[in-house]
């Protein structure tokens, strides 16, 4: 998914680009598809508990290609699409923030802040901030992420990371979460989680064979005023 057609890439990155994508959907690892349905389920309850039309904040949002499935629905009203690289993205409903303007000049609250496969780059021993700073945009924070078992377990979602992330320059961490770590990260973070889906198919084919249900966790997080 080469990130937005406006942004600057050399030729042969977005050719490894091309040929990543086409051997992932070849062999079952477009992840877009069940993960936009994940992203669209919890969205409709924002929307059912509102009980009118939600804006959304796609945090790490890539290529926003899971935004762009969400923009379809009647009740979304606004995506932002928050992320590092330069582009100058927008639709009538969706529109792109770099990372350092957001932080500077947001002062908009968001009905739901998504946050996919995004943390564990970040470092997940330091996430909490991360997590702690989102809160103050939205009560509601829903994570798709990874869990490790192990040291194999470690190895292998770095491996699956650095060939889903090479050629765009993405740092590969050194661990992910485990359960332990996770309730850690919600605890400093000061959120409560009020429920997580542990054991997530976000592939099919060869790639859920690879990286099986168990490396991919979704949690969805609230702001609870003490």
């Amino acid at each position: 998914m080469i990130r937005f057609h406006n942004s600057k890439r050399p030729f042969n990155k977005k050719l490894l680009i091309f040929i990543s994508d086409f051997i992932r959907r070849l062999c079952g690892g477009d992840r877009i598809g069940r993960l936009s349905k994940m992203m669209i389920t919890q969205s409709e309850k924002i929307y059912l508990q509102n009980k009118k039309k939600i804006t959304i904040l796609d945090f790490g949002c890539g290529s926003m290609e899971i935004s762009k499935k969400l923009e379809e629905l009647s009740y979304v009203k606004q995506i932002t699409g928050v992320d590092t690289f330069a582009s100058r993205f927008k639709t009538k409903k969706m529109k792109y923030m770099q990372y350092n303007n957001f932080f500077k000049n947001n002062k908009k609250k968001y009905d739901l802040i998504i946050i996919i496969d995004v943390l564990h780059h970040m470092g997940i021993d330091g996430s909490y901030k991360i997590l702690k700073k989102l809160s103050k945009f939205s009560k509601n924070i829903v994570i798709k992420d990874h869990f490790e078992h192990g040291f194999f377990s470690r190895q292998l979602l770095r491996f699956v990371d650095f060939y889903a992330n090479y050629a765009y320059d993405v740092n590969i961490p050194k661990k992910y979460y485990d359960y332990s770590s996770w309730k850690k990260t919600i605890k400093k973070s000061r959120l409560k989680e009020v429920k997580i889906i542990d054991s997530f198919q976000q592939h099919d084919g060869l790639f859920n064979f690879i990286l099986n249900k168990k490396h991919h966790f979704v949690s969805h997080l609230k702001h609870v005023k003490k």
